[in-house]
C-alpha cells in the first residue's frame, strides 16, 4: 500500500475530531495511513470569523495561521492531505493545505468559505459545487475490525462470556431535544420491559450532555438484574463506547447525537435510534436520520411503544462508503494503487 501521512486539525469537540478520525480511517482502507492531530484554537472567535474569510486564499498562510490561532507546531513529517470538521477548524485546515501545499478535506458546512478553499467539502447533503462528495453516512472511526479485541478482553475482564448484551447510548439535551429526569425514568422502564421480552442484559453509557441527575434517575429506575454494566460519566467517565457496541449483539442510541449514531453504524451492528424527551431533532439531524433509517442502517423506535421484536437493520456503512470515497479520491487526485 502507498504510504499517506495524514494531518487532522481538531478543535477540540469529540464529535468533530471522531469524524476527523473517521475519514482517517476510510482512507485507511486504501493506503497505509499515518495519521498527526493537531488542535487549534481559534482566538477571538468572532472577530476572527469576520476577518479570515478573504484572508485564506491570499494572506501568508503560516502568519495568518499563528496570528488566529493558538496551537503547538507539528513535529512529525509534513502532511500529505489535511483533514477537519467543524467550523473552527475550517480556516486553519484551509491555510495549512496552503502552506504544505497539499489536498485538503472539510467535513460539514463551509459556511464563510469559498468552496476553493478546500480540494474535498464532504457532506450529507449536496452543495452543487465544484469538490463536493455527498455521502450517505458520517465518517467514524468505529469499525468491527477496531473494536474486536477490545471487547473481547471486556468481555473476559468483566465476565460477560456468556448471555446477550444490547447497548443504550444516552446523549442528552441538545440538537433540538430536552430531556428531564421524568424522560431518563421513562427510557429506564422501557429498558426494563424491553430486557424482560428479549432476555437481554444492558450495556449503558452515559454522556457529557445526560448529567448526574439524568443519571440518577436511569440507576434508580433501571433493574439490576437488567444491567450487566454502566458507564456513568458524571461520576467515573470511561471511553470506551467502541467496546461496549463490540461486546453488544444490538446497539441503541438516543435521538439526540448525530455523532453517536453514526459511530453505532460505523460498528456495523443493528441499530435503532431511540425517541424520547422532549422537542424534535433540529432539521439538519431529523434529515440525516431518515436518511439513514431509509438506506437500512437504523431503525427509529420509541419509548411510547413495547419493543415488539428486536430492530434489524437492512446495510452497513462499508455498503455504502466505497462510492463516497472513490469520488473523495479523484477530488483530492490520490492515487492509491502506486507502490510504496
Amino acid at each position: 500500500m502507498k504510504n499517506l501521512n495524514v494531518l487532522v486539525v481538531s478543535d477540540g469537540l469529540p464529535g468533530h475530531l471522531n469524524q476527523s478520525r473517521g475519514l482517517a480511517c476510510w482512507l485507511g482502507t486504501r493506503f497505509a495511513v499515518v495519521t498527526q492531530e493537531l488542535e487549534v484554537r481559534l482566538r477571538v472567535r468572532a472577530m476572527a470569523r469576520r476577518l479570515l474569510p478573504p484572508l485564506v486564499e491570499m494572506a501568508p498562510a503560516m502568519a495568518t495561521l499563528r496570528s488566529f490561532y493558538r496551537f503547538t507546531p507539528l513535529a512529525g513529517a509534513a502532511p500529505d492531505v489535511i483533514v477537519s470538521a467543524g467550523g473552527n477548524t475550517s480556516f486553519a485546515n484551509a491555510l495549512l493545505a496552503r502552506h504544505f501545499c497539499v489536498p485538503n478535506v472539510f467535513i460539514g458546512s463551509r459556511r464563510r468559505l469559498a468552496a476553493s478553499a478546500f480540494a474535498a467539502n464532504l457532506t450529507l447533503e449536496p452543495t452543487g459545487e465544484a469538490g463536493n462528495v455527498v455521502t450517505s453516512v458520517a465518517p467514524s472511526p468505529i469499525s468491527p475490525e477496531a473494536i474486536a479485541q477490545s471487547a473481547a478482553e471486556f468481555r473476559a475482564e468483566q465476565g460477560l462470556a456468556d448471555g446477550k448484551f444490547w447497548l443504550m447510548a444516552c446523549g442528552g439535551t441538545g440538537a433540538g431535544k430536552t430531556y428531564n429526569a421524568d424522560d431518563w425514568s421513562t427510557l429506564a422502564h422501557w429498558m426494563n420491559a424491553a430486557a424482560e421480552a428479549h432476555g437481554v442484559r444492558w450495556l449503558l453509557s452515559t454522556s457529557r450532555r445526560t448529567g448526574a441527575s439524568g443519571e440518577e434517575a436511569l440507576a434508580t429506575t433501571l433493574s439490576a438484574e437488567h444491567l450487566a454494566y454502566a458507564v456513568w460519566w458524571s461520576r467515573r467517565p470511561e471511553r470506551i463506547l467502541g467496546t461496549l457496541m463490540g461486546v453488544a449483539e444490538r446497539l441503541f442510541v438516543t435521538v439526540d447525537s448525530m455523532s453517536m449514531v453514526s459511530e453505532c453504524i460505523g460498528a456495523q451492528k443493528p441499530v435503532a435510534v431511540v425517541e424520547v424527551g422532549d422537542g424534535a431533532p433540529e432539521p439538519r439531524l431529523a434529515k440525516a436520520l431518515d436518511r439513514y433509517a431509509r438506506l437500512g442502517l437504523c431503525r427509529r423506535v420509541s419509548v411510547a411503544d413495547a419493543l415488539d421484536a428486536a430492530p434489524e437493520t437492512l446495510a452497513t456503512a462499508a455498503d455504502l462508503r466505497e462510492k463516497s470515497l472513490d469520488q473523495l479520491l479523484e477530488c483530492l487526485r490520490l492515487e492509491p494503487s502506486a507502490a510504496s
